[in-house]
């Protein structure tokens, strides 16, 4: 996963500064999901996958996805992702694009994981000291729960992650001690 989002940060980068330049953020937005719905279909993923079809067939068959942006800059975009071979990489692409809209508007987005379910004044606690951190943005929670840790949160934003689990710690204590 992380190997996909370091290839499709500049592309998310350079679409997204191209759809702002244009006033089209959301039309790009949609063309992304789309494009990534089509991908994530076993068939097409097939066809772009077979080393006998041209690249100029496999452009031709993502081109069919309808889009309301500007079809020229649509066409080179999908151009490049074939011919680097960057298509696996569509929904991160998107994922990436949607996060720029998001930050632009001043909302971050955080995944919280607890081992336990959080209850009202952990869940505003929680939201109060991350408010604080992101000063100046709006922040967009969201909860998972994953046993595993043991106790603590894992909090996920970007490419910030603040492990503050007890699993996280003790894997911290064994790689001290290996080192």
């Amino acid at each position: 996963m992380a190997d996909l989002i370091t290839v499709a940060r500049p592309y998310a980068e350079a679409l997204y500064g191209l759809a702002k330049e244009s006033g089209q953020e959301q039309a790009w937005a949609d063309a992304l999901q789309a494009l990534a719905a089509m991908i994530a279909d076993v068939q097409a993923q097939a066809f772009l996958t077979d080393p006998e079809r041209a690249d100029a067939e496999k452009v031709s068959l993502l081109t069919a996805v309808p889009v309301a942006v500007d079809v020229k800059a649509w066409r080179a975009f999908l151009a490049l992702l074939i011919h680097n071979d960057r298509w696996p990489a569509t929904a991160e692409i998107g994922t990436l694009f949607a996060d720029a809209m998001r930050r632009a508007e001043g909302v971050v987005d955080v995944l919280v994981t607890s081992a336990v379910a959080l209850d009202a004044g952990q869940k505003t606690a929680v939201q109060s000291a991350l408010e604080r951190r992101f000063t100046g943005h709006k922040v967009a929670f969201r909860e998972a729960v994953d046993a595993a840790l043991i106790g603590g949160l894992v909090i996920h934003t970007g490419d910030l992650t603040i492990d503050a689990s007890v699993r996280g710690q003790v894997q911290q204590l064994a790689r001290t001690l290996r080192s």
